[in-house]
């Protein structure tokens, strides 16, 4: 239970610094987008967004986490075994790797990465690849 709590607490962390970013960056692109320019009027500004934006990102975010806490308590009844600096590499990797192929994709479609993206993705590596398992483990 402490690993699904750990991803709780570190999902409400990311949801924080997510909500930050993610109104600049939407705001930042109604310009080049279409869609968003229908959708976003023009008065609204970043910080008028980062109220619903932070909605949406605590339930996402916190979900996120919960659901890998239980992935990481699976895969320390599964595979164990410490490395890469974390109490359980296999999950580490896993969560790494996802990382990476969610930048693959953003880049196939978009065609670039912004500097705010590649934080982002480090932020979600960092803190559920490494932070979540070692508030996990120091909950035990």
């Amino acid at each position: 239970m402490a690993e699904v709590f750990s991803g709780f607490i570190t999902g409400y962390a990311v949801s924080l610094v997510f909500t930050g970013f993610a109104a600049v960056m939407v705001v930042g692109a109604r310009t080049r987008v279409p869609y968003l320019a229908k959708a976003i009027a023009p008065n609204i500004s970043a910080v008028m967004l980062a109220v619903p934006i932070s909605i949406v990102a605590f339930l996402g975010w916190t979900v996120v986490g919960m659901v890998l806490g239980l992935v990481y308590r699976g895969a320390l009844d599964h595979l164990p075994g410490a490395g890469l600096g974390s109490p359980n590499w296999p999950y580490t990797l896993g969560v790494l790797l996802f990382g990476l192929a969610v930048l693959a994709v953003v880049y196939y479609a978009w065609q670039r990465l912004g500097w705010e993206l590649l934080l982002l993705t480090s932020l979600f590596v960092g803190a559920f690849g490494w932070g979540m398992p070692y508030m996990a483990k120091a909950a035990l």
